[in-house]
């Protein structure tokens, strides 16, 4: 099929996830694998992440006995990282790379000058100055695409892979850096942060490591959360400051604090519930369980609730649904996928491309990794297109390798020969 179809597609899917439309998005994830399904090269290269789903199958088995509905709910989400996942690496076969790059730089462009479009149309230009405001008041969800995009110009800039003449170069970038700005979003600027630290990680010396991981602990321990609050939240600045008060886990009594701090009190609630398991739920969890927050708490339009199936954060969704089981799992395959991308990338007599993808490979990673404390993001289809682009490019990262491997094996078959044969004569 035409290159130009999954482009398109791709782009369909991206500008969906915006409106966080979720059937359309799926929707088009699915219509690009079953396409392609004839190639069953990328149905084995999915088979280190099918392991994720094996905490989420004895989860189900472990939680048989809860409601059904809530049973099926949990696996469903638990596959979205290999649909999203299965579907990049589909694309991998399908899409040139200059072909996927600059689709990922145009979805980043579109939904840039969509937000700034809608914002202005809303609240009028007083949104150029207080994008946070605007966003908030229309309740525009969002995509962190134009982060994405940053991260492919810059390191295909920083490795001398040229996707742009200078001009467009700078006008893409120019827009995308608008877009992150419009969206005044935290999660999206920890994304931008997670691409952007690597840009320089691998000119980190290893001797400051450990004294900044060391410091970052001590403050995160010691400084109070009531130091990062504040009275306003109608401001980005005013939002990024009161951050870490919101997800502070603790037991919060009074109505007041609980709706302020609603994300660190459903944590926290999340969290004994789980420590109040058996053994068999520490280890497995169970699927279909629910979290008792012990009160009610407004949480929709004129709906109370006190018990709820989903959390904001994934990490601990995880562990009650699957066990610490599934949480090593997770840790073990992503953690274990950027310890082997960093060699790549940190060895600078790597291929130009090896190393970017290996860089966008960790960068997915972590920003995955860290946004799901905040929204879930393994299982957000607003997060579909970091997934995506992880599948993409860890499909590229070892067809290259292999690649390489094949053409050096072959170099040194033929000079072997080459030596024989000037030795028989």
């Amino acid at each position: 099929m035409n290159s130009r179809v999954y482009q398109v597609l791709m782009l369909v899917l991206v500008i969906a996830s915006f409106f966080h439309s979720q059937p359309i998005v799926l929707g088009i994830a699915f219509l690009i694998i079953i396409i392609s399904v004839y190639n069953f090269s990328s149905v084995k290269m999915l088979r280190l992440f099918v392991i994720l789903l094996v905490p989420p199958i004895i989860g189900l088995i472990v939680g048989y006995e809860n409601n059904t509905y809530l049973i099926l709910k949990d696996f469903y989400y638990f596959t979205f990282p290999l649909i999203f996942v299965l579907c990049g690496i589909v694309l991998a076969y399908q899409l040139e790379i200059d072909d996927f790059l600059k689709t990922l730089v145009l979805a980043g462009t579109v939904a840039s000058v969509i937000v700034t479009v809608i914002s202005v149309c809303y609240s009028g230009f007083g949104a150029l100055i207080n994008p946070y405001a605007a966003h908030y008041a229309m309740g525009i969800l969002g995509t962190p695409v134009p982060a994405v995009s940053l991260a492919c110009l810059l390191f295909t800039q920083k490795f001398n892979i040229k996707l742009y003449t200078s001009f467009w170069f700078k006008i893409f970038l120019a827009i995308n850096m608008l877009g992150m700005y419009m969206f005044a979003s935290r999660s999206y600027f920890i994304v931008l942060v997670c691409f952007a630290f690597l840009l320089f990680a691998n000119r980190i010396k290893k001797t400051w490591i450990i004294p900044v991981v060391v410091v970052a602990i001590i403050l995160f321990a010691v400084v109070p959360a009531s130091v990062f609050t504040e009275k306003s939240s109608d401001t980005f600045l005013g939002k990024w400051v009161s951050s870490f008060s919101e997800i502070s886990i603790g037991n919060y009594n009074t109505e007041q604090d609980i709706n302020i701090r609603y994300r660190g009190y459903e944590s926290f609630m999340a969290l004994n519930g789980y420590l109040e398991s058996d053994t068999k739920g520490l280890v497995f969890g169970g699927l279909g369980k629910l979290v008792d927050l012990k009160t009610f708490v407004r949480l929709g339009v004129d709906t109370d609730y006190r018990y709820i199936p989903v959390l904001h954060n994934g990490w601990l969704y995880i562990l009650v649904k699957t066990g610490a089981a599934g949480v090593l799992t997770y840790l073990v395959i992503f953690l274990g996928l950027i310890v082997i991308n960093w060699r790549k990338y940190a060895d600078a007599k790597s291929k130009p491309i090896i190393r970017l993808f290996a860089a966008l490979t960790i960068g997915c990673i972590l920003s995955l990794v860290l946004t799901n404390y905040i929204i879930t993001s393994f299982f957000n289809v607003e997060m579909s297109i970091i997934m995506i682009t992880l599948g993409y490019s860890y499909m590229n990262f070892y067809s290259l390798l292999a690649r390489l491997k094949e053409r050096e094996e072959a170099e040194i078959s033929e000079s072997k020969y080459v030596s024989n044969f000037n030795y028989s004569l």
